[in-house]
């Protein structure tokens, strides 16, 4: 009688499995070929400004700026070498019954233009937030203008008043501006 041992014949089907199987030919090039594509999300820009701001000894001023200067972020090789893209996204939220424009003006170390962001937020009625938002794509051209940008400037215009009223050192409304990034690279590895 034949004593049949179960470790024996699974090694013999491994082995005959293994070879008789086909195999597909590994092409170890292509590790050369990977590369990441991440996205990171930053903050960029946070502004609150009081609606009594905009009056000055009993004069309604309809333009207040503020500025960020020593943008570093794009003298980085790594930055300029890899980034394919990016989105700036803009929010607006008024309290103040009336229309703004916000425009961010994007400049290189020389102060020259390289790029301008420009939107209305709309009036608030009764108090109420009225959140605006924006989104600006920096793709090809754009994106290497952006690459060379050291500093942004932030103008908040105040449009006239429909109904004849003025903002003065008493009102109590607000309008803030926040905005991030969302940066998309591609990493040869």
């Amino acid at each position: 009688m034949l004593k049949i041992n179960g470790k024996a014949i699974l090694c013999t089907i491994i082995l005959l499995i293994s070879l008789l199987s086909c195999v597909k030919d590994v092409d170890f090039d292509q590790a050369n070929d990977f590369s990441l594509t991440p996205a990171l999300e930053a903050s960029i820009v946070y502004t609150e400004v009081e609606a009594s701001q905009f009056s000055l000894n009993g004069v309604e001023i309809e333009i207040i700026r503020d500025s960020i200067a020593n943008i570093e972020i794009f003298e980085e090789q790594f930055v300029k070498d890899n980034l394919i893209r990016a989105e700036f996204i803009f929010e607006a939220t008024n309290t103040i019954p009336r229309t703004f424009n916000l425009q961010v003006d994007f400049l290189n170390n020389t102060d020259e233009l390289q790029h301008t962001v420009s939107f209305d937020a709309l009036a608030s009625s009764a108090g109420n937030e009225v959140v605006t938002e924006y989104i600006e794509i920096f793709e090809d051209d754009s994106l290497e203008n952006l690459k060379l940008v050291t500093k942004m400037i932030i103008t908040l215009t105040l449009y006239p008043s429909s109904d004849g009223s003025m903002l003065n050192e008493n009102s109590s409304e607000k309008i803030s501006l926040k905005s991030k990034g969302i940066f998309y690279f591609d990493i040869d590895v």
